[in-house]
This record gives C-alpha cells, sequence and structure tokens, in this order.
C-alpha cells in the first residue's frame, strides 16, 4: 500500500474512487450523480493550492483520499476546512481510513505550523466515522440538528468536529 499527496492527475481515479463509495448508502454524503470532474477538480484543485490531498493506493488503483484546504477568508487562515475522506468499500474496517487520515495530520504538523485548526463535519448517522475522527485527536463540537438529509429520508443532526495542531507557531495568542 503506497499513501503519497495526491496530484492533478489522480483526478479520474479520485473520481472513480468517490462514485464507488456514494453507490453504498451510509458512505459518503454526496449521491453518484453529484460526483462530476468539475466536483473532484474543485476540491482538488484547492487542496493542491492552499491544503493538502492525500491517497492511498493499492496496485495502482486509488483506493482512499483525504483532503482539506483553507476557505481563503483572511479570518480563516489559521484553519483548514471542507476535511473529507473517502475510503473504498473493499477496504474499510480494516485501518486504512486512520492511515490516510494520520498522514494528513502528520503533514499539516511538520509542513503548515501556520495552520493551527482542521475542521470537518460527520453526521450523528456515522458512528463509525465519528469514532474515527475521534481516535486520530478531533473533538466533537457540537451539533447540528436537522441538517442532513441521509439516503433514506430520514433527517439527522450533523456534528461538527475539529483538531487544533500542536506545533503550531502563527501566533501568540490563542483564546478560548
Amino acid at each position: 500500500m503506497l499513501i503519497r499527496k495526491s496530484t492533478l492527475d489522480d483526478l479520474h481515479s479520485i473520481q472513480y474512487l468517490y462514485q464507488t463509495v456514494a453507490r453504498v448508502s451510509g458512505g459518503i454524503a454526496r449521491k453518484e450523480h453529484e460526483i462530476t470532474e468539475v466536483y473532484i477538480q474543485n476540491f482538488l484543485t484547492k487542496s493542491l493550492a492552499n491544503g493538502c490531498s492525500i491517497v492511498a493506493e493499492e496496485e495502482g488503483q486509488i483506493v482512499a483520499e483525504v483532503h482539506t484546504y483553507s476557505l481563503g477568508i483572511e479570518c480563516f487562515k489559521h484553519m483548514l476546512g471542507d476535511t473529507t475522506i473517502c475510503v473504498h468499500p473493499d477496504f474499510q474496517g480494516k485501518g486504512l481510513g486512520k492511515k490516510v487520515f494520520t498522514a494528513l495530520l502528520d503533514y499539516v504538523m511538520q509542513e503548515r505550523k501556520d495552520i493551527l485548526r482542521v475542521e470537518l463535519h460527520a453526521r450523528s448517522s456515522n458512528p463509525k466515522a465519528i469514532e474515527l475522527y475521534k481516535k486520530i485527536g478531533f473533538k466533537e463540537e457540537g451539533r447540528a440538528e436537522g441538517r442532513v438529509l441521509d439516503p433514506d429520508g430520514s433527517i439527522v443532526a450533523d456534528v461538527p468536529m475539529g483538531w487544533l495542531n500542536p506545533a503550531f507557531s502563527g501566533v501568540t495568542r490563542i483564546t478560548v
């Protein structure tokens, strides 16, 4: 298994991965028809320009991807958001998600000391994802009730979560 940074050349392989995962109910929060080339190109371009995208390859096939990027707003320049992870169904439950996500956070700690915070949102109906995020250091920061329409038609809470970079060296004063 090769874990590496993504490139624009990975676009179609990442699109195929996301479409495959979108076919499985309860996976990513997008339907297959929403996984367009434009959607993938948008987040991949932003991630490569001012964030990070990591993939896992098995025998030349991309089987996992995680990305995050700057929101492009000055008051949020110390954080990365729109964080998303996608793991091929055949590779779920085997620790791969944790490996690629840890690689992304390691990158932030080593290469992006200007970043204090990485944030994401998880559906309350996806407890496995929430547990993974907690294991790698994310903390739940509340609930947005009635925010997400699940594939089965139920409306569930969105759980905002955040991770703070222990290697952050951007500002001298942080108020909590």
